[in-house]
């Protein structure tokens, strides 16, 4: 639009107006119709990123996938619905990011720098989990390894505890039968003895028959003994039960903490085990890491593909598309300028027919109270305040006598 109100047209530019091309593929690397049509010279160029970006983000959703499988300790088919997640996701970053690039190189190569931590992060996501899939048979032999290391050791471990225990209630157990039978013995040779001097003058230690003081002796001996033992015999049996008792339950629980042990070791094949066997297998095998380290950097070089293109058609070409792109946007700024300023007159003129209003409003009022009769009413004299008393002294006025 010229000062004048006139619209200029492309006519008058020289330019034939042009339809609005569809963005299709485009729309993956940033594109927009309204823009290339303008410049339909970077369709070619932004269609062929656009078929980069989908299919980068299949191969991306697919690398997730395996990864959430890793990640997770399940299947593949489980987690097949990351794939479509991703693949969006990823396109939608990709299309934010190139869309992003503009006329000043500085400010591009300042938006590559989020774009390369992000390709760094994909890489050890998805490149870590990848690396246990290509690399599963040796990390498998070494879980195995060392599965069989901590299952001996932790059997090692719980046996010793319990094993201590256990002794110690067998040491209790040979005690009490050891205390029985000394009892039982002392009564068994007691009355022995007290036999032979009664009836065996051979064994007699008197050489002599009867019943004398030996014999009231080692009589007297057996039955204390006797007595003795049969005081004995529930405590040694308590004892031993208790203690038998103990060794069972402690045998038990010895082996359910062994079963459950090696149950949960041989279970322990999550995301961190297989990565700290890989670790491990790489120790063992320097050529693992340099491969390791190679498939990472391949995975970051193949994700900032579309980027690599993107800078070297903008350093190559001079950027018609974002040059387009900023043209429309600074007309979009006139328009907006000149709404803008259509506002700012609406909002003086307003305030300034609103001032008017109070103005005359004013004026009217003051012209009626200047115009506005005097009061002749007694009422109104009676109700006013009176200003000034007539001096002492003064004429009186005169009135008829015959009022």
């Amino acid at each position: 639009m010229t000062g004048s109100g006139e619209t200029i047209d492309g006519t008058a530019t020289g330019t034939a107006p042009r339809g609005r091309v569809r963005a299709g593929w485009a729309w993956l690397a940033g594109g927009d119709g309204s823009v290339l049509s303008h410049v339909p010279s970077e369709a070619s160029f932004f269609n062929g990123l656009g078929m980069w970006v989908a299919g980068m983000a299949v191969v991306s959703g697919f690398g997730m996938t395996v990864a959430a499988g890793q990640w997770w300790s399940t299947s593949i088919v489980n987690v097949l619905w990351v794939l479509p997640v991703w693949a969006v996701l990823y396109c939608l970053i990709e299309r934010l990011v190139l869309k992003s690039f503009g006329t000043s190189w500085v400010w591009n190569l300042v938006l590559t720098i989020p774009r390369l931590l992000l390709s760094l992060a994909i890489a050890l996501v998805i490149g870590l989990p990848m690396a246990q899939v290509i690399y599963s048979g040796s990390i498998n032999d070494e879980l195995s390894k060392t599965t069989t290391a901590r299952i001996h050791e932790a059997t090692n471990q719980i046996t010793r505890t319990y094993g201590a225990k256990i002794a110690a209630a067998q040491k209790g157990i040979a005690a009490a039968q050891a205390r029985e039978t000394r009892l039982q013995q002392q009564v068994t040779t007691s009355r022995f003895l007290a036999d032979c001097e009664a009836g065996l003058q051979s064994c007699s230690q008197t050489h002599k028959l009867g019943r004398g003081p030996y014999y009231r002796r080692d009589a007297r001996r057996a039955a204390a003994a006797a007595a003795e033992l049969e005081r004995a015999r529930p405590e040694i049996a308590a004892t031993i039960a208790a203690n038998r008792q103990k060794i069972a339950r402690w045998r038990a629980a010895e082996s359910s903490q062994i079963a459950n042990r090696v149950a949960t070791i041989e279970a322990n094949r999550d995301f961190l085990a297989r990565q700290a066997a890989l670790e491990r297998v790489e120790k063992a095998s320097p050529a693992v890491t340099k491969y390791v380290e190679f498939f990472l950097a391949f995975l970051i070089a193949i994700d900032l593909v579309a980027l690599m293109l993107k800078l070297t058609h903008l350093f190559s070409t001079g950027g018609a598309y974002e040059r387009a792109a900023a043209a429309l946007r600074a007309n979009d700024l006139v328009d907006v300028h000149r709404l803008q300023e259509r506002a700012n007159v609406l909002t003086r003129r307003i305030k300034l027919e609103s001032q008017a209003q109070q103005d005359a409003d004013e004026l009217r009022l003051r012209g009626e109270i200047s115009h506005e009769p005097e009061p002749a009413s007694d009422e109104l004299r009676l109700n006013e305040r009176p200003g000034r008393r007539p001096p002492l002294g003064g004429p009186a006025t005169a009135t008829p006598l015959g009022d």
